[in-house]
């Protein structure tokens, strides 16, 4: 993989310029190299986990029979391979496995931004349940606080972001006393819940919190 394109590079690549936003936000939040071990996430560069690469970067798309993120061309993926990890493979990543599974484009702005954050940050069917839990919010409002007969049922938090979910981000979008801001704030609050689980289950990762409740706060803002 090459180093980071320059944008009009960038744009001949292919990448629309909502995705290159959304991926320059990710980059920002997710910093450079990071081998801290008390980091429950591991070793990660770019926000690439060597987890996740070694689990989903075995793949090979310019098919010269090499796999594409075996950097150091030694047979397999490994902390060497994440070391050598530019911006322009995090980003290449992330389009390919995170924005283009997750439909992001498919969501109103900033739906799909806030998708792929934290489709990045914790999972894609992490990310999806979390804007299920963020609708529920909204809906369950909407029946108790705002007397609406007319909310849809409660949708079944199963990551599974099809017709009913759907129809229900539209629900609440077209709902006059709720709307995206609803949604945003509802996003932003699961998230800080998911955060704070992770502290009480793990309280080595304490240290964290500070900087994932900023990330949680910047939802829905690009």
């Amino acid at each position: 993989m090459a180093q980071e394109p320059t944008p009009n590079e960038i744009t001949a690549i292919g990448y629309g310029p909502r995705y290159v936003a959304a991926s320059d936000d990710v980059l920002g939040s997710e910093g450079g190299h990071v081998n801290d071990k008390l980091d429950k996430g591991g070793e990660t560069n770019n926000g690439i986990s060597l987890r996740f690469l070694a689990s989903e970067g075995t793949f090979d798309d310019d098919g010269d029979g090499k796999l594409d993120f075996d950097l150091d061309m030694d047979g397999d993926i490994d902390g060497a391979d994440i070391r050598l990890l530019t911006r322009g493979d995090a980003r290449y990543l992330f389009y390919r496995c995170f924005w283009k599974p997750l439909d992001c484009e498919s969501f109103a702005r900033p739906i799909g931004e806030m998708l792929f954050d934290q489709g990045v940050n914790a999972g894609r069917t992490a990310a999806k349940k979390l804007l299920q839990r963020a609708v529920n919010t909204c809906l369950m409002e909407a029946k108790a606080k705002m007397g609406s007969k007319t909310a849809p049922d409660l949708l079944k938090v199963d990551g599974g972001l099809g017709e009913k979910s759907r129809a229900a981000i539209i629900w609440v979008l077209q709902y006059p006393p709720q709307g995206m801001q609803a949604i945003i704030l509802a996003y932003r609050a699961a998230v800080r819940e998911r955060y704070r689980n992770i502290v009480a289950r793990y309280p080595s990762q304490q240290r964290f919190l500070r900087g994932w409740l900023a990330r949680a706060e910047r939802l829905g803002k690009l």
